[in-house]
């Protein structure tokens, strides 16, 4: 599980015996405090207790934390650590698309960063029509759900408390982009078709989830044998 916290990436692995040496800071005893102003760097987190790893993610949400690049925390059991994070914050789903046409794909700029469109579940939902109603809302562009790309988790504090989003992303196809405009009300600036290279610039412009979206779309179509250009 990789959650983006501040657009830091932080895995939750299982505690197998694995090299330390790619790490600038190692954490590795219950007596170190996580304290996370004195992280820098790639950062690995061992042997803590679940508590003590759910107040660094709060602590992270809080305040970035710009000499911090990544955390990996090592546990003995990774789904319960999962679940007991999953319930310290409030879960909201969402889904969303990059949608094809010819060989570019659609971008939106929202708050001077690009992105891809997606949006909150409405309530009982499916992933897949919320995706669907999700993009066509914020591009104007009328679209068909392909294959499942991936999932994303972030944190953000809303109304003071503390939330974990997954998101749902998919590949679509444009079916209609004649009304094609942003939606303002979302605070969405532009929607913009980009070809590889654009996207390759836009992502430096964007958000380390993104970036990962727009790979794993691209190891997806490599696996279907269609990618024209590789992974960033």
């Amino acid at each position: 599980m990789k959650i983006y916290i501040n657009d830091i990436p932080v895995r939750i692995r299982g505690n197998q015996h694995q090299s330390n040496k790619k790490f600038d800071v190692v954490l590795d005893s219950d007596t170190d405090d996580i304290q996370a102003i004195k992280l820098k760097g790639k950062v690995l987190i061992k042997e803590k207790s679940h508590e003590a790893i759910n107040r660094l993610l709060h602590i992270m949400t809080d305040t970035k934390y710009s000499k911090i690049k990544q955390i990996e925390i090592r546990v003995k059991n990774k789904i319960k650590a999962q679940e007991y994070l999953k319930s310290k914050f409030n879960i909201v789903e969402a889904a969303g698309g990059i949608v094809e046409k010819d060989d570019k794909i659609l971008l939106i700029l929202r708050h001077d960063l690009w992105d891809i469109p997606k949006g909150k579940l409405e309530k009982k939902e499916k992933r897949r029509e919320g995706a669907i109603r999700e993009v066509e809302e914020e591009t104007g562009v009328k679209v068909k759900s392909e294959e499942l790309i991936c999932s994303t988790w972030h944190t953000y504090i809303r109304n003071k408390k503390y939330v974990l989003k997954k998101t749902t992303w998919y590949r679509m196809s444009c079916l209609d982009d004649s009304k094609m405009k942003p939606q303002k009300a979302e605070n969405i600036q532009k929607t913009v078709w980009m070809n590889a290279n654009e996207v390759d610039v836009a992502v430096l412009h964007s958000y380390k989830t993104i970036k990962r979206v727009v790979n794993k779309y691209r190891d997806l179509l490599d696996e279907l044998g269609e990618l024209k250009y590789q992974s960033l």
